[in-house]
Protein backbone atom coordinates (compact mmCIF):
# COMPACT_ATOMS: atom_id res chain seq x y z
CA UNK A 1 0.00 0.00 0.00
CA UNK A 2 1.68 3.56 -1.00
CA UNK A 3 1.67 6.33 1.36
CA UNK A 4 -1.22 8.03 -0.73
CA UNK A 5 -3.41 5.27 0.14
CA UNK A 6 -2.53 4.31 3.54
CA UNK A 7 -4.66 6.02 5.81
CA UNK A 8 -2.81 8.45 8.77
CA UNK A 9 -2.41 7.03 12.15
CA UNK A 10 -4.92 9.37 13.66
CA UNK A 11 -7.45 8.30 11.75
CA UNK A 12 -6.91 4.62 12.82
CA UNK A 13 -6.54 5.27 16.75
CA UNK A 14 -9.89 7.24 16.34
CA UNK A 15 -12.25 4.28 14.21
CA UNK A 16 -10.78 1.66 16.38
CA UNK A 17 -11.96 2.28 20.08
CA UNK A 18 -15.18 3.72 18.30
CA UNK A 19 -15.75 -0.18 16.15
CA UNK A 20 -13.94 -1.90 19.68
CA UNK A 21 -17.04 -0.18 21.87
CA UNK A 22 -19.98 -0.95 19.47
CA UNK A 23 -17.95 -4.82 19.66
CA UNK A 24 -18.02 -4.55 23.16
CA UNK A 25 -21.74 -2.99 23.72
CA UNK A 26 -23.42 -5.26 21.20
CA UNK A 27 -22.02 -8.36 24.18
CA UNK A 28 -23.81 -6.47 27.37
CA UNK A 29 -27.03 -7.54 28.20
CA UNK A 30 -29.43 -4.23 28.88
CA UNK A 31 -28.60 -4.38 32.77
CA UNK A 32 -24.71 -4.58 32.16
CA UNK A 33 -25.15 -1.30 29.97
CA UNK A 34 -27.20 0.41 32.63
CA UNK A 35 -24.74 -0.50 35.15
CA UNK A 36 -21.90 0.87 32.72
CA UNK A 37 -23.92 4.35 32.50
CA UNK A 38 -24.23 4.73 36.13
CA UNK A 39 -20.45 3.27 36.92
CA UNK A 40 -19.30 6.50 34.30
CA UNK A 41 -20.79 8.76 36.54
CA UNK A 42 -20.01 7.56 40.48
CA UNK A 43 -16.82 6.28 41.87
CA UNK A 44 -17.80 2.66 43.26
CA UNK A 45 -19.20 0.23 41.80
CA UNK A 46 -21.58 -0.54 44.99
CA UNK A 47 -22.84 2.92 44.21
CA UNK A 48 -23.25 2.42 40.42
CA UNK A 49 -25.17 -0.82 41.02
CA UNK A 50 -27.77 1.61 42.94
CA UNK A 51 -28.10 3.85 40.68
CA UNK A 52 -28.41 1.28 37.98
CA UNK A 53 -30.91 -0.20 40.15
CA UNK A 54 -29.29 -3.35 40.12
CA UNK A 55 -28.48 -5.37 43.55
CA UNK A 56 -24.94 -4.25 44.82
CA UNK A 57 -24.30 -7.78 45.87
CA UNK A 58 -25.32 -9.37 42.20
CA UNK A 59 -22.82 -6.93 40.19
CA UNK A 60 -20.25 -8.43 42.97
CA UNK A 61 -21.22 -12.04 41.47
CA UNK A 62 -21.35 -11.39 37.70
CA UNK A 63 -18.63 -13.64 36.12
CA UNK A 64 -14.83 -12.77 35.31
CA UNK A 65 -15.16 -12.39 31.95
CA UNK A 66 -18.52 -10.10 31.75
CA UNK A 67 -16.56 -7.99 34.76
CA UNK A 68 -13.92 -7.62 32.27
CA UNK A 69 -16.18 -6.86 29.05
CA UNK A 70 -17.70 -4.28 30.96
CA UNK A 71 -14.27 -2.51 32.31
CA UNK A 72 -13.07 -2.56 28.85
CA UNK A 73 -16.03 -0.54 27.81
CA UNK A 74 -16.12 1.65 30.56
CA UNK A 75 -12.36 2.15 29.48
CA UNK A 76 -13.35 3.03 25.83
CA UNK A 77 -16.58 5.05 26.72
CA UNK A 78 -14.06 7.73 28.51
CA UNK A 79 -12.79 7.90 24.65
CA UNK A 80 -16.19 7.63 23.03
CA UNK A 81 -19.11 8.95 24.61
CA UNK A 82 -21.16 9.31 21.26
CA UNK A 83 -20.77 5.79 20.12
CA UNK A 84 -22.60 4.65 23.45
CA UNK A 85 -25.54 7.08 22.91
CA UNK A 86 -25.76 6.30 19.62
CA UNK A 87 -25.45 2.81 20.34
CA UNK A 88 -28.23 3.03 23.35
CA UNK A 89 -30.63 5.03 20.65
CA UNK A 90 -30.40 2.20 18.18
CA UNK A 91 -31.11 -0.02 20.97
CA UNK A 92 -33.88 1.36 22.46
CA UNK A 93 -35.66 2.34 19.13
CA UNK A 94 -38.54 -0.07 18.92
CA UNK A 95 -39.58 0.25 22.46
CA UNK A 96 -40.05 3.92 22.31
CA UNK A 97 -41.83 3.59 18.74
CA UNK A 98 -44.18 0.67 20.69
CA UNK A 99 -44.61 3.41 23.20
CA UNK A 100 -45.77 5.93 20.84
CA UNK A 101 -47.62 3.80 18.75
CA UNK A 102 -49.68 2.59 21.70
CA UNK A 103 -50.88 6.24 21.92
CA UNK A 104 -53.02 5.17 18.49
CA UNK A 105 -55.43 3.05 21.35
CA UNK A 106 -55.43 6.05 23.32
CA UNK A 107 -59.00 6.73 24.59
CA UNK A 108 -58.54 10.13 24.69
CA UNK A 109 -59.56 10.77 21.30
CA UNK A 110 -56.94 14.18 20.99
CA UNK A 111 -54.26 11.84 21.78
CA UNK A 112 -54.56 9.16 18.92
CA UNK A 113 -55.12 11.99 17.00
CA UNK A 114 -51.79 13.77 17.98
CA UNK A 115 -49.77 10.40 17.43
CA UNK A 116 -51.82 9.20 14.33
CA UNK A 117 -50.46 13.07 12.99
CA UNK A 118 -47.20 12.65 14.41
CA UNK A 119 -46.56 8.64 12.69
CA UNK A 120 -47.85 9.92 9.14
CA UNK A 121 -45.56 13.05 9.19
CA UNK A 122 -42.29 10.38 10.08
CA UNK A 123 -43.31 8.50 7.20
CA UNK A 124 -45.00 10.72 4.42
CA UNK A 125 -43.28 14.63 5.71
CA UNK A 126 -45.10 17.29 6.49
CA UNK A 127 -48.84 18.57 4.37
CA UNK A 128 -47.97 21.70 2.52
CA UNK A 129 -49.24 24.67 4.21
CA UNK A 130 -50.42 27.71 2.31
CA UNK A 131 -48.78 31.18 3.89
CA UNK A 132 -50.81 34.08 3.01
CA UNK A 133 -49.12 37.58 4.65
CA UNK A 134 -51.66 40.20 3.59
CA UNK A 135 -51.05 43.80 4.32
CA UNK A 136 -51.65 47.21 3.40
CA UNK A 137 -48.92 47.09 1.40
CA UNK A 138 -49.82 43.56 -0.73
CA UNK A 139 -51.25 43.30 -4.10
CA UNK A 140 -49.36 44.55 -7.69
CA UNK A 141 -45.91 46.00 -7.99
CA UNK A 142 -45.90 49.32 -9.85
CA UNK A 143 -42.49 50.32 -10.48
CA UNK A 144 -41.49 54.05 -10.74
CA UNK A 145 -37.97 55.74 -11.60
CA UNK A 146 -39.08 59.10 -10.03
CA UNK A 147 -39.57 60.68 -14.25
CA UNK A 148 -42.47 59.65 -15.77
CA UNK A 149 -41.75 61.77 -18.78
CA UNK A 150 -39.08 59.21 -19.30
CA UNK A 151 -41.74 56.30 -20.57
CA UNK A 152 -43.65 58.49 -22.29
CA UNK A 153 -43.88 58.49 -25.87
CA UNK A 154 -42.50 61.79 -26.20
CA UNK A 155 -39.05 62.45 -25.57
CA UNK A 156 -37.60 65.99 -25.35
CA UNK A 157 -34.85 67.51 -28.08
CA UNK A 158 -31.79 68.89 -26.39
CA UNK A 159 -33.20 72.94 -26.77
CA UNK A 160 -35.88 72.42 -24.90
CA UNK A 161 -38.31 71.27 -28.53
CA UNK A 162 -40.43 67.78 -28.46
CA UNK A 163 -39.52 64.97 -30.96
CA UNK A 164 -42.17 62.80 -32.12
Amino acid sequence: MSDAQRPDDAQERQAAPSSDLEAILGQLTVEEIRFLIARSETTTDKDAAKAAGLNPGGVRCWDIERKELVRQALLLMAQDGLVTALHLRRRNLAKAMAVKVKGLDSGDERVAQSVATEVIEWELGRATQRNENKNEHSGDVHLSWGDDDILSETTQEPGGGQAQ
